[in-house]
């Protein structure tokens, strides 16, 4: 008899698991709203920019349906990490008027651990499976919407490491020996193709090699410390000296990330006690981080991002009123407006810049040298971007 029933609540779940994966495909999600999964363990913010973040170990949730894990090498919590994540989400969205993709794990590590296959991450309990495919479908779900809209994307494992080196470390899959090869030798096919942004590696708008991406001065970990956050690899520690702790990255990043296939590159990042911890100095973090993956996914993706930007989305954006740029179009002169003084740059959509003004107030700009077109406005304050948006000269249309 008890058999049988332990059979029978099996053979639901499975049913569940495969009407939740029809519902999540088919479901349509509304950029900025939190969608869950089963008893709320999992959530999903939509979005509608091609970065997908995801926080597997941020946590507290302990129901007592599901029991301890006794299974598995690690059930430590990633402690702030949903907070950092958070943080940088609005940040972004204050930046864009868009917001990226979040998914994240409400229940303590103690009882799931979506970084690693299902067998390990549950120890069978059915209740912390329906919670794991939860979470990875949601992944799916973000990955498919990016793909359908921008053809590639970025996905971001956000974790905290507890090491004594205070710096980020970014996982691409690649070991802490493998980081310490040539970069004739990183450019390899066999190397590329064990790469979590192998997809990158070959369609990066600039043209960089795989080495360049990984440790140039246009890497994520380059873009980091020109921010005042070491990290490696970068251009300043381009891989970690033998014997220093380093995590290449895990289960998320090798299933959803381009290693496989697709086009949705991921990297983790690891991010030390100093950017977590303190709830000022982890949200000065998310403020850099913000800028820091907007940036990246310009530099390499897509330098017609803006065209997303200026509020296009619906979603709130406080605190942007007092910029702007008019008229668009616009011919040979253009005025800017600015609340505080700032900068304001012009770039076009090769990422070249083409303007610099100070502007206080209102000031008018000469642009009789710019040719019809697209181009990105950025106005920053002490090098931290406070508004951007698409502007357009002569009649060009989209």
């Amino acid at each position: 008899m008890q058999r049988a029933e332990t059979i029978l609540k099996r053979s639901l779940i499975a049913v569940f698991l495969l009407l939740a994966s029809c519902i999540s495909f088919s479901q349509t999600y509304v950029p900025g709203y939190s969608y869950f999964g089963r008893a709320n363990y999992i959530e999903y913010i939509a979005g509608n920019l091609p970065l997908i973040i995801s926080v597997p170990h941020g946590g507290n949730l302990t129901p007592s349906e599901i029991p301890d894990r006794t299974c598995g090498d690690e059930t430590v919590t990633d402690s702030y990490t949903r907070e950092l994540a958070e943080s940088v989400r609005q940040e972004i969205q204050k930046i864009t008027g868009c917001t990226p993709h979040v998914i994240i794990c409400h229940l303590k590590r103690t009882k799931l651990d979506v970084n690693r296959a299902v067998e390990i991450a549950t120890c069978g309990n059915e209740y912390a499976a329906i919670a794991w495919d939860d979470y990875h479908r949601f992944i799916d779900s973000a990955s498919a919407s990016v793909e359908r809209v921008s053809g590639k994307g970025l996905l971001i494992d956000i974790h905290g490491h507890g090491h004594a080196i205070q710096r980020l470390e970014l996982g691409y899959l690649l070991s802490s020996e493998q980081l310490r090869y040539s970069d004739a030798l990183l450019d390899e096919t066999t190397v590329i193709d064990q790469s979590s942004i192998r997809n990158l590696a070959g369609t990066n708008v600039t043209g960089l090699n795989h080495s360049a991406l990984i440790h140039g001065p246009y890497s994520l970990g380059t873009m980091f410390g020109a921010r005042g956050y070491p990290a490696v690899p970068g251009i300043d520690e381009p891989f970690p000296l033998v014997g220093e702790p380093y995590f290449s990255g895990g289960y998320i990043t090798e299933r959803h990330g381009s290693v496989s296939d697709g086009t949705i590159d991921a990297i983790q990042i690891e991010c030390n006690h100093d950017v977590r911890f303190e709830e000022t100095a982890r949200d000065n973090f998310a403020v850099a981080t913000a800028t820091v993956f907007l940036d990246y996914l310009i530099k390499h993706y897509f330098p017609g991002l803006p065209q997303t930007y200026c509020n296009q989305s619906g979603i709130e954006s406080p605190g942007n009123e007092g910029y702007g740029l008019y008229p668009v179009p616009f011919n040979e002169t253009l005025t800017a407006r600015a609340i505080s003084p700032c900068q304001l740059r012009i770039f076009n959509m090769k990422g070249e810049l083409l303007i610099t003004e100070n502007v206080t107030g209102e000031k008018t700009i000469n642009t009789e040298e710019l040719s019809d077109g697209i181009y990105l406005a950025l106005f920053s304050i002490n090098g931290d971007i406070t508004f951007r948006c698409k502007i357009i000269k002569g009649s060009t249309t989209e």
